[in-house]
């Protein structure tokens, strides 16, 4: 099998913390993985610089994880279907708002052989009422196989390699293990399971008891 070509769907705090630990893999891995990690990023202005430019010269994200060296291999592309489009695993990390408008744009531009792994926390709200899960809106959108890895992990710590743990759910167990390759190092724990649907509901459900949390009364401080 050629080497499997990578393409990571965002680039803000989680987004390029994740690119950190795919571009390390890439190059650990050149028998699996394509020497070019793309990932795609929205432009912008950085103190009158593309920030595109900024990562592909400086390799590192000043705006939203600064500090932090990414891989040489990781390529910073401006046109999400440019980064995409030869890709055979696309990992989506961008704010759950606006995944279903990036997959409009991809459809029918990727390869129909390309998996997908979501590590977008939240719940799309379906027509007519009811819930869509992000793994649901990207495979429907892009009629391929999508996994979920979700975690109680904070990307600067993730960053900065402290120790972390996630779980990939995976209907397929071949492609679980796969994915698991791209993802997993010393510092960044994976372990597979099969129930995709509990992995991404308790990895978007987290995110709101916190927020739940953040607003009980009891954790008001008051003033006396």
């Amino acid at each position: 099998m050629a080497p499997q070509k990578i393409c990571i769907i965002g680039s803000g705090n989680w987004g390029s913390a994740i690119a950190k630990i795919i571009g390390f893999n890439a190059e650990a891995n050149p028998q699996l993985f394509d020497t070019e990690v793309k990932m795609w990023v929205f432009e912008e202005q950085v103190n009158g610089r593309k920030l595109t430019e900024i990562i592909n010269t400086e390799h590192e994200n000043v705006k939203y994880l600064k500090g932090i060296k990414l891989p040489q291999r990781v390529i910073a592309v401006p046109d999400v279907v440019e980064a995409a489009k030869d890709a055979d695993i696309l990992v989506f990390v961008l704010p759950h708002q606006f995944v279903q408008r990036t997959c409009e744009t991809l459809k029918g531009k990727i390869k129909c052989s390309a998996v997908a792994v979501t590590l977008i926390k939240g719940f799309e709200v379906a027509e007519g009422g009811g819930i869509l899960l992000i793994s649901d809106v990207i495979r429907q959108s892009l009629n391929i196989p999508c996994a979920a890895l979700m975690g109680a992990n904070i990307a600067n710590e993730v960053a900065q390699e402290n120790y972390c743990e996630a779980t990939i759910g995976c209907r397929d167990a071949q492609l679980g293990q796969k994915l698991k390759t791209v993802f997993q190092t010393k510092y960044f724990r994976i372990v597979c399971v099969q129930d995709e649907t509990t992995v991404e509901v308790c990895g978007a459900l987290k995110t709101d008891f916190s927020l739940l949390d953040n607003y009980h009364p009891m954790n008001q401080t008051s003033k006396c």
